[in-house]
């Protein structure tokens, strides 16, 4: 698949169990905004990793428009959420979020969006994901406090 656009939460919670990869098994590459950028770094231990996926050129940090659409959303979202929307509206593009509130206007908005849990779903029916891998990845999101609800787990396990 092409390149998708990237708020934080999924990204951040990938870096957390070392799975970040698991995403570029899916996507050619990633964009996300500068403010994406700051939020995932904010922790010191994610800068590196990062940084060196944007010299590999699989993330790329994008600049987002102020328009009338970001406009609208930054008086519901953060400005993490309010840009990803906006950059991925504008590019029709595949949004990589996860945060309810963000999911739900995004839906509203008639746009592609995928969440973590989606993603290895993904990689599962592609056979590039074992169901034992699948289940080790939803396993260690569970003991970061990634909330996942019980017709999604059953979604991986059955």
């Amino acid at each position: 698949m092409k390149a998708v656009i990237s708020d934080s939460s999924t990204l951040i919670t990938l870096l957390n169990i070392q799975k970040i990869n698991l995403l570029f098994n899916l996507f050619e590459s990633i964009k996300i905004s500068k403010t994406v950028y700051d939020e995932v770094t904010m922790q010191l231990y994610n800068d590196n990793e990062i940084d060196n996926l944007i010299k590999e050129k699989k993330i790329i940090v994008k600049s987002v428009p102020e328009n009338e659409l970001f406009k609208m959303l930054i008086k519901r979202l953060d400005l993490g959420e309010s840009q990803s929307i906006a950059l991925a509206k504008e590019s029709k593009s595949l949004l990589i979020i996860d945060e309810y509130k963000g999911r739900s206007i995004a839906n509203s908005l008639n746009m592609n969006i995928i969440g973590l849990i989606g993603i290895v779903l993904q990689l599962l029916k592609m056979h590039k994901l074992t169901k034992k891998e699948a289940e080790n990845i939803i396993y260690e999101l569970e003991k970061k406090d990634f909330k996942i609800s019980n017709a999604l787990k059953e979604l991986i396990v059955k």
